[in-house]
């Protein structure tokens, strides 16, 4: 692994609980001492793109080469170098549009990369899903995007609050929904049928998108129509989420930004977008007189966690109902919720996912972590060897700490019951904790 900075330590650790052995090469001295003192890893101090440095390495005999340093020509070059000495796969964090818009000349997988991940990409398309969803505290799309997994804060007015699970869903045949976790007081629970929900509780369900309003009801929630953004920062994500909306044609968009080279690429890149020039640093008045207040949603999208937050707590403060905030330190997820900030977006954990989904193989179809949360969404394939194929689900014998939210079956998603069949070719949609994925992975 070339780099140990956010994504490169989130990855390594996960693939360290895993059993893998993982060799990181990073430049700072502080950022190895941590690898080193945290985790069951092997790392160099030194440059990646350094051909000595990658032989003591093992990149001749390593399966996969992930490179994941903040700059884009060091991850390319170390993919190059790595196909050269015999690295049999390699992953490069590429974040320029130069290098992967689809006009580029250059072919990256021509260069030695099997994969390329996109942080910038991942994570607006995170914060338009969040949009969307104005209830939802997080969104994952499953299924091709057939399914939704969405996570919610149970309000006070909820129909749901303390009955028991077995009582609730035959009250409702007409809504096929499964309630896959509860989250209380930091702890995840796989539910049963006696399990109840209580106000506070964020509750995980999985479901149709069509069938998601009447989910929200249930959960306290009251259609609200959100036509009215506002997009503090004009970077990459901004622009991206910006565009996104715009093809939507229902939202009414204002972005402000205080760079000037930066809101000279928003003014050439966005049709239907309001684009204001902020002041410096945490600017309250150009939000106030943007009216800020009369926003249905807020995204705070700029480089600078703290300046995000801040803004995110000056909006909740007036009034705003919905706010989306970037971090880019996962240490501040924990505290997120807590502050009354639901909704966060973390693009280095968007982006580990997609390189973890890589690195298992042919299997796992699509991964997403859940923040607040020691639990994952994984899709898995079913194949002819698969220990669950030709079984109902109440047959298969899932470890502890698994639930199925959903059955993917020749294109035709069903939420998943006990008496479901599971065929091979088919696609499984399962929520784990990650003592289970080993376990999870042998049945598939």
């Amino acid at each position: 692994m070339v780099g140990a900075g956010a994504v490169g330590y989130h990855l390594a650790r996960s693939l360290s609980w895993e059993a893998h052995e993982v060799i990181i090469i990073d430049p700072q001295q502080g950022l190895v001492d941590r690898a080193v003192g945290s985790m069951d890893v092997m790392a160099i101090r030194g440059s990646g793109t350094s051909v000595k440095l990658l032989m003591q390495a093992g990149a001749q005999q390593a399966d996969l080469l992930v490179a994941v340093t903040s700059v884009d020509e060091t991850n390319i070059v170390a993919c190059m170098l790595a196909k050269q000495l015999g690295t049999k796969a390699r992953i490069a964090r590429v974040r320029s549009q130069e290098y992967t818009s689809l006009d580029n000349p250059v072919s990256l997988k021509g260069l030695g990369i099997d994969q390329v991940i996109h942080p910038e990409l991942e994570a607006a398309e995170e914060v338009v899903r969040m949009i969307r969803f104005p209830h939802a505290i997080e969104v994952v799309e499953c299924a091709d995007g057939k399914m939704l997994l969405v996570g919610m804060r149970i309000g006070e007015s909820a129909e749901i609050i303390d009955k028991p699970l077995e009582v609730i869903t035959p009250s409702i045949p007409d809504l096929s929904y499964r309630l896959v976790a509860i989250i209380r007081d930091g702890e995840t629970i796989i539910p049963g049928g006696k399990d109840r929900i209580l106000p506070g509780d964020v509750i995980y369900v999985i479901g149709r998108i069509e069938d998601m309003p009447k989910v929200f009801t249930l959960a306290g929630k009251h259609d609200e129509i959100v036509k009215d953004v506002m997009i503090l920062g004009g970077g990459m994500i901004g622009r991206m989420v910006a565009e996104m909306l715009e093809e939507y044609k229902r939202y009414n968009i204002k972005l402000i930004e205080s760079d000037e080279e930066r809101t000279r690429r928003a003014v050439q890149r966005l049709a239907n977008t309001m684009i204001v020039k902020g002041g410096e640093g945490i600017d309250f008045n150009v939000l106030a007189i943007e009216g800020i207040d009369e926003m249905g949603v807020f995204a705070a999208l700029t480089d600078d966690d703290e300046n995000n937050i801040v803004t995110s707590l000056f909006a909740r403060h007036l009034g705003v109902k919905r706010t989306v905030t970037l971090i880019s330190k996962p240490e501040y997820i924990p505290i997120m919720r807590a502050i009354g900030l639901d909704a966060a977006v973390n693009e280095r954990l968007l982006t580990s996912d997609a390189i973890v989904k890589y690195l298992l193989g042919g299997r796992i179809m699509a991964i997403a972590s859940l923040q607040g949360t020691d639990a994952e969404i994984i899709e898995f394939a079913v194949s002819e060897k698969s220990k669950v194929a030709g079984k109902r689900i109440r047959n298969i014998d899932f470890p502890d700490g698994v639930i199925v939210g959903a059955v993917d079956h020749n294109g035709e998603v069903n939420v998943a019951v006990g008496n479901t069949m599971v065929w091979p070719n088919d696609r499984m949609v399962i929520f784990s904790q990650p003592k289970a994925v080993p376990k999870l992975e042998k049945l598939f």
